[in-house]
């Protein structure tokens, strides 16, 4: 079943930057990744410092096997180094409303 997963992340304004790099990396790499469907990157309109990705996925096994890898954890392991910068991970599924 496809999923979505959302993660959030506040960055210092003056941290935006070296934030965005990483992310730039992320998106280099997670198209290829097996069960990838598609991906978005949102800066909030009411918290300045707040970036959000909503990324889909085939199956959350498909997001694990990602999260787990070792490529992008050496990614997230740049962005925790970066000052002020947090980061929240949430993974939805799809519901029938009738």
């Amino acid at each position: 079943m496809a999923i979505k997963v959302f993660i959030k992340r506040k960055v210092p304004k003056e941290k935006e930057r070296e934030l965005f790099k990483c992310i730039r990396e992320i998106r280099r790499q997670v198209p290829q990744q097996p069960g990838y469907i598609s991906g978005e990157y949102l800066k909030s309109i009411d918290e300045s410092n707040e970036i959000a990705t909503i990324s889909s996925w085939f199956s959350v096994e498909d997001w694990y096997a990602w999260f787990d890898s070792n490529n992008r954890k050496a990614i997230q392991a740049k962005i925790d180094a970066i000052p002020g910068v947090t980061t929240e991970y949430r993974i939805y599924r799809y519901i029938k409303t009738r």
